[in-house]
């Protein structure tokens, strides 16, 4: 067999406590997760599981994994799982057996069954060894084949291979496919196996001595190939700490190890697999490999749950189908109102040669939707509205017209650019979340507009007050490197709000002076939306133990969060990026585009451009940055622009900025004028940062 190249993932752990060296993709809680059920902590039903069908056809599975699939339907559950594992067993058994001798040829054969029986007890660790099951959402439904996922839906299958730092194995099906999962993640097992050194074996370099002596060296091996194995490379002894906060996991796995608690549901140990072992962990030519659609240009896939679109030699994706009319920006193909019918299903293991994009919907759509607001945003309804239990559901009641939060979005047709948004409306006076359709690409400005916030909104709105409710680890991006840590109870302001993937993942930006004194803005996890809404977990709303504000404007003005700009009734005010000054001029705006004009913020008179609504907006633009501008992870994630003054390559840092930091700008720029102003000098901004 060919052994995988996985040396330098040792890093990648398979836990949560990965090395700072891990490539870490900040998947959602569940993601590609589709119909997710439940389960019990028995063999072959651990909670839960999703369908198998995101990541490759179940024709596959079932052609090629006959009776390795937990039935649920079974009338006795405890005869199944009694079938299920004497299925397993032989399985897991010639797997073992045949990695172990394709690494060490003379392999003796204690060596071999302590290797075994710590993988066995690896399982039972993990997921009680279970991978397939059909399964029903819920009484009355039909049984669909799932796949086992654990750890918030991060884990894959029965080995727990997490989405957050092997993504691209996952693509490749390393989760979906049994025996590829297998053979994936025993390779890291197997390293931690031959890197425990001996300060975790008993201070021994070699099984010598009695029995009791070998069984104990061996014993020793497989829980410190466990702990690495759950834990990362530096964790292969942690076993032995018993104030590890994790001990109750290794004391689980040494308990399956010592006891072998798999056994009493398997009768013949000896029995034959029934599947083609060999084949499948070789991923062979000889095995059915999953086949779908072709991937060409100018056709909507889906790949899991996936949309994609083929650019070039990428796959240009998000990750939910129902944001796929976002993708017509990027190519175009037949929607169809983007039905069933119109999309091509191709299998991950088609598209590993193609370059992967996965495009944050949030920003994607905004980008491909002029006028669509943003997740938190605050939204005016110019008439009442029928308020729907899902986008395309039963009439709940009527939204009459008004100010409302944006708690998620939708955009139906990649031509009629359909925006529906979910809000909270009074419905018979009771607060009901539902959809309204907001109007499409000729009628949505007649139908429903950016508005101010009017009010206390279900996810804080910019310049509301939270306390965090666990200790809170402040990033410098969202999902990015650490920080320090907020202690439980802190109360922060919230400056900025930013969503990821289909889950609506929230970040809020916050400001936090540390008890090193030192000021620091970044982002906290502030919870998800959907399947089920986690706010109340993270922060909570709280009262605002000071006056300081999350922007500073020109007096009669508000930050606008969504437009991330100071705004009146009538007019938008700067700085404005160099690539919307040039897109002004090219509209014909005038000598205005390029004017300053006197103005007065925290009682300082300032000078700067001053446009008007309409002009500002098609200048600007609808993307998640003004014009001309990006997202810089070396900025604290704020909005960056590159530009040329005077021959040479300036970068500029957009706001918002809040009061402390503007505070420290004044004191540390001798009171310069840009510290009250949307737009600072990169190096300026990047001193102020610890």
């Amino acid at each position: 067999m060919k052994r995988l190249a996985l040396r330098g993932l040792l890093a990648l752990c398979l836990g949560l406590a990965g090395s700072a060296q891990a490539a870490y993709t900040a998947t959602p809680n569940d993601w590609a997760c589709t119909n997710k059920v439940g389960g019990t902590w028995t063999h072959g039903r651990a909670p839960s599981g999703c369908d198998a069908s995101a990541f490759g056809p179940d024709s596959f599975v079932r052609g090629n994994y006959a009776g390795t699939l937990f039935n649920d339907a079974s009338p006795s559950l405890t005869d199944e799982r009694k079938r299920y594992m004497q299925a397993m067993y032989p399985v897991i058994r010639d797997a073992s057996d045949r990695y172990l001798r394709s690494r060490k040829p003379e392999v003796s054969a204690r060596e071999m069954e302590a290797f075994q029986r710590g993988t066995y007890a690896l399982l039972r660790q993990e997921t009680f060894w279970s991978h397939y099951r059909d399964a029903q959402t819920a009484a009355g439904q039909p049984y669909v084949l799932k796949m086992m996922r654990g750890d918030s839906g991060h884990g894959h299958g029965m080995m727990q291979v997490d989405d957050r730092y092997h993504f691209v194995q996952l693509q490749e099906g390393k989760g979906w496919n049994m025996m590829q999962n297998f053979t994936y993640a025993i390779d890291i097992y197997f390293d931690a196996w031959q890197a425990a050194p001996a300060a975790c074996l008993g201070g021994v370099s070699a099984p010598t001595g009695t029995t009791a002596e070998v069984d104990a060296y061996w014993r020793g091996r497989a829980r410190s190939a466990w702990s690495a194995y759950n834990g990362g490379p530096t964790k292969v002894c942690r076993w032995q700490n018993a104030a590890d906060a994790n001990v109750a996991k290794d004391n689980g796995y040494r308990d399956n190890y010592d006891a072998r608690l798999w056994l009493p549901d398997v009768a013949d140990l000896g029995r034959a697999a029934s599947i083609d072992v060999n084949c499948l962990m070789d991923n062979g030519p000889l095995c059915p490999v999953p086949g779908g659609g072709s991937v060409e240009p100018g056709k909507l896939l889906k790949v899991g749950s996936a949309a994609c679109v083929l650019v070039g030699g990428a796959l240009e994706c998000v990750d939910d189908v129902r944001d796929a009319a976002c993708l017509a920006g990027r190519a175009s193909f037949d929607d169809a109102s983007i039905d069933d019918a119109s999309i091509t299903q191709v299998y991950v293991a088609q598209t590993a040669g193609y370059t992967r994009i996965d495009h944050n919907r949030h920003q994607l759509c905004r980008a491909q939707v002029p006028g669509l607001q943003s997740l938190a945003s605050a939204v005016a309804t110019l008439k009442p509205l029928d308020l729907r239990a899902a986008p395309d559901g039963a009439v709940l009641g009527q939204a009459p017209a008004g100010s409302y939060q944006v708690l998620d979005f939708m955009v139906k047709g990649a031509a009629t650019q359909t925006r529906l948004y979910r809000i909270r409306a009074s419905v018979g006076g009771t607060l009901t979340d539902g959809w309204i359709d907001a109007g499409d690409a000729l009628t949505h400005a007649a139908t429903a507009v950016a508005a101010a916030p009017a009010g206390a909104g279900t996810i804080a709105f910019a310049g509301d007050w939270v306390s965090v409710v666990p200790n809170l680890n402040m990033r410098a991006t969202p999902g990015g490197a650490l920080l320090v840590a907020i202690p439980a109870g802190t109360v922060v302001q919230v400056k900025e709000v930013f969503g990821t993937a289909s889950a609506n993942n929230l970040y809020y930006r916050v400001e936090y002076t540390h008890n090193d004194g030192l000021l620091r803005e970044g982002w906290i996890f502030a919870g998800n939306l959907y399947p089920a809404s986690t706010l109340a977990s993270w922060a909570l709303p709280a009262a605002a133990p000071s006056a300081q504000r999350h922007a500073h404007c020109p007096n009669g003005t508000r930050y606008d969060a969504h437009l991330r700009q100071c705004m009146s009734g009538s007019s938008t005010y700067g700085p404005f990026t160099a690539a919307a000054v040039q897109a002004c001029v090219a509209s014909g705006g005038g000598a205005v585009c390029t004017a300053n004009r006197a103005t007065v913020v925290d009682g300082v008179a300032l000078a700067m451009p001053i446009w008007s609504k309409a002009l500002a907006a098609a200048a600007t633009g609808n993307g998640d940055c003004p014009r001309g501008a990006q997202r810089s992870t070396a900025h604290r994630f704020h909005c960056t622009e590159t530009v040329t003054r005077s021959g040479a390559a300036e970068t500029d840092v957009y706001g918002l900025f809040g009061s402390a930091l503007v505070n420290a700008c004044l004191a540390r720029s001798g009171n310069a004028a840009w510290c009250r102003s949307n737009r600072w000098p990169a190096a300026a901004f990047v001193a102020l940062q610890p």
